[in-house]
């Protein structure tokens, strides 16, 4: 998601109250309480560029719902590329009598809701790689166990490769399909034989852990020319590696799916290039900023790392009896007719000190977390 930002207010809503105690008693009906609306531009304004941020659950946190594989380019945030990797399971002991012969061997994944890019008839046809993982991902527990965008995926051999045009009626339909080769011919003996790997084990908090111990993994590759990111869903039913049969004339398959007893490992690298049209490139360390007053210009854009840094001004309430009841900060976005990234509903508020380190969640007065809501004017305006 992505706002870009060409002008930002700060409105306060002040409550100006004749509490003087030398009027008790006078004009008790009429007694001069009025909301004084003070507005103020931002002018300490620009674009921060965050290092890392976490692309995983870690060891107890709830499961990730979702991750970004891909490519996207613009003039504004540059060139951000995205590779998820995950673990895939049995879901049963599998029984393949030895008369049974191995067809083919195909993965299947499911495009999610978000996408950036062009998707109209035109567009440019995405290639996309899916590799096996050469080891499993090592936890650093200078990170408390969590993976950051910035962590490197341990790829190993490529498996397929598969294009498409990215439209959704297409990408519904789009799979890879693997070569029958070492890999996969062994991987349906070892089932006809009843290998170990294929056996869950009940006293392991990941039933196949032996499978995971044999197959570390999964990840998926963009292809250099990509320019769409697609959100993928991450639950066992929308990614799977179907192993296809048959015995004569009947047809069987069966399936290993994303591991979702215990999903550490997974996770998604971010890399972004900045672009040099707008003076981004300047974000060599989380410890610069752009300026809003260089190109009039400030840009939110999470998955990249691209956040806005506004110090806000002090309200003036030293005359006598103000205080502040309300305060708003007014940010009014670039608007395309068919934007390439779609508008979030909403935005998040952050604390950060003077080199730019995200201190926590801000939270107004009622305790509750601060959010920036998406909204048109009575005009249509954004």
């Amino acid at each position: 998601m992505r706002l870009i930002f060409f002008l930002l207010i700060a409105t306060l809503g002040l409550y100006s109250c004749n509490n003087d105690l030398t009027t008790i008693g006078q004009d008790l009906i009429n007694n001069g309480n009025h909301i004084e609306v003070q507005t103020t531009l931002l002018k300490e304004t620009g674009t921060i560029k965050i290092d890392s941020f976490i692309t995983s659950s870690g060891r107890y946190g709830s499961a990730i719902t979702e991750m970004f594989m891909g490519r996207y380019e613009d003039q504004y945030s540059g060139v951000t590329t995205a590779s998820p990797c995950f673990q895939i399971v049995p879901v049963s002991q599998p029984s393949i009598n030895f008369r049974y012969l191995l067809d083919s061997v195909t993965f299947h994944f499911k495009v999610g809701k978000n996408i950036w890019g062009d998707t109209t008839e035109t567009a440019t046809p995405q290639t996309l790689s899916l590799y096996r993982l050469a080891r499993l991902p090592e936890f650093r527990t200078d990170q408390n166990d969590y993976f950051y965008n910035r962590d490197s995926i341990p790829w190993g051999d490529k498996l397929a490769t598969v294009s498409f045009i990215p439209k959704r009626m297409i990408m519904n339909q789009v799979y890879f399909k693997l070569e029958k080769d070492t890999l996969t011919e062994g991987m349906f003996a070892m089932m006809q034989n009843d290998d170990p790997i294929f056996r869950p084990n009940s006293n392991s908090e990941i039933s196949y852990y032996k499978f995971i111990n044999y197959f570390k993994g999964l990840a998926i590759q963009s292809g250099k020319d990509n320019n769409c990111l697609l959100s993928l869903e991450m639950i066992p039913d929308s990614l799977y590696m179907r192993f296809h049969y048959h015995n004569a004339d009947q047809k069987y398959t069966y399936d290993l799916k994303l591991l979702s007893q215990r999903n550490e490992y997974q996770y998604f690298n971010v890399k972004n290039i900045p672009s040099t049209t707008y003076g981004f490139e300047a974000l060599t360390e989380q410890t610069k900023e752009v300026k809003f007053t260089e190109h009039d210009m400030a840009i939110v854009q999470g998955l990249s790392g691209y956040m806005v840094k506004m110090v806000l001004p002090e309200p003036d309430v030293q005359s006598t009896y103000k205080t502040v009841v309300k305060a708003e900060i007014e940010i009014k976005p670039r608007v395309w007719a068919s934007p390439e990234i779609a508008y979030p509903s909403t935005i998040s508020v952050y604390y950060t000190n003077k080199i730019n380190e995200i201190k926590g969640v801000a939270y107004n007065s009622t305790n509750n977390p601060i959010t920036g809501k998406y909204v048109k004017t009575e005009n249509n305006e954004e």
